[in-house]
């Protein structure tokens, strides 16, 4: 049956009789959201051992312990849980071995797109074709589940229906843009920055470890606040006084964390063009190529758009709602019969 746009009170859910989600992470929404959609408790485990490969190996070994001790005391029949690093699937792949369970992965693009992860593509091949089903959060991710002989459950983005109080209000003054930020390789910070040097006219605010890649607060134009790590609440606070949320990568088939948050507000977004955030965002978004004079573009267009990108910011969750419910009930018509998969809205 097709799920009509508008008929969610709730984010749709397929839930499970016996399982658990584990993820190597200190927090993670995506992992919330898709614990949520399951109802299944999500088991966070990150063991800060200090930096450099020694420090990394000793952390990834107390990571195996924990999760092998958290196996041992919950003895789930189906564990969810994220690819990466593949030692953790595998813990879980050995734990379903031992007890006829089942292991789920929650599958991340840098599997496929790291070269340090390309040596273990055999053994995730492997269990995508053992497993039910396999998440992935993009077409590109469940080509390949396919092609390997497994099942893609196509969860691209799993919006919830809020956080708390916070509703969306932005600020009525000077327009201002929330860049959510990880500092990492394939976000274009320094070409960012400099459309927003070009854009005195906007404030911009951009979160995340800015250390990373060695910028000065103080060297940045007047417009330009690099705000660091956020406390989670400030963080939603922040976005929901946006006039828009930008995250940029230059890794077209990824689905950027932010943006499931900035649907649940009902933020707008500027962000890269591609076609993965273009099936989420619709008319939500402005698409701009990764080019100084682009931002800029797309920075005016978001402004002078506005009330209609708000308009379809407030309601795009629930048309990915009823693409998620279409795709949850034909998972429940084929899961094995053992999986005790109910129908919940």
């Amino acid at each position: 049956m097709r799920a009509s746009i508008g008929n969610f009170k709730n984010a749709p859910t397929a839930p499970l009789a016996d399982g658990v989600m584990i993820a190597w992470k200190k927090e993670c929404f995506r992992s919330s959201a898709t614990a949520s959609t399951f109802h299944v408790s999500l088991e966070l485990i990150s063991k800060d051992t200090g930096k450099g490969r020694i420090a990394k190996a000793r952390g990834y070994l107390a990571n195996m312990t924990e999760t092998i001790s958290v196996l041992r005391r919950r003895r789930p029949r189906t564990v969810i849980c994220l690819n990466q690093p593949p030692f953790l699937p595998m813990i879980c792949h050995f734990y379903a071995l031992l007890t006829g369970g089942r292991v789920i992965m929650d599958f991340h693009s840098g599997a496929i797109t790291k070269g340090i992860w390309r040596p273990f593509l055999p053994y995730y091949r492997h269990l995508v074709r053992a497993a039910p089903f396999t998440i992935c959060h993009n077409r590109f991710d469940g080509q390949h589940v396919s092609r390997w002989g497994g099942r893609p459950l196509h969860l691209i983005a799993l919006p919830q229906v809020r956080f708390g109080d916070i509703t969306y209000t932005p600020r009525r003054e000077k327009p201002l843009f929330f860049f959510v930020c990880s500092f990492a390789a394939d976000e274009p910070v320094d070409l960012t920055i400099e459309a927003m040097r070009k854009c005195p006219e906007f404030d911009f605010i951009v979160s995340g470890n800015y250390r990373k890649r060695k910028l000065d607060p103080a060297a940045m134009p007047s417009n330009v606040r690099l705000a660091g790590f956020m406390d989670y609440s400030e963080y939603l606070q922040t976005m929901a006084q946006a006039t828009a949320m930008l995250t940029l990568s230059d890794r077209p088939h990824i689905m950027q964390m932010a943006v499931h948050e900035a649907l649940t507000i009902g933020v707008p977004v500027v962000t890269n063009e591609s076609p993965t955030l273009r099936e989420v965002l619709g008319n939500a978004g402005v698409f701009t190529p990764i080019a100084p004079n682009s931002l800029v573009e797309a920075f005016h267009e978001a402004v002078n758009r506005h009330a209609d990108l708000a308009e379809s910011a407030g309601s795009a969750k629930y048309a990915i709602w009823a693409r998620t419910e279409e795709e949850l009930d034909s998972l429940r018509r084929n899961a094995p019969a053992n999986m005790y998969m109910s129908p919940e809205n």
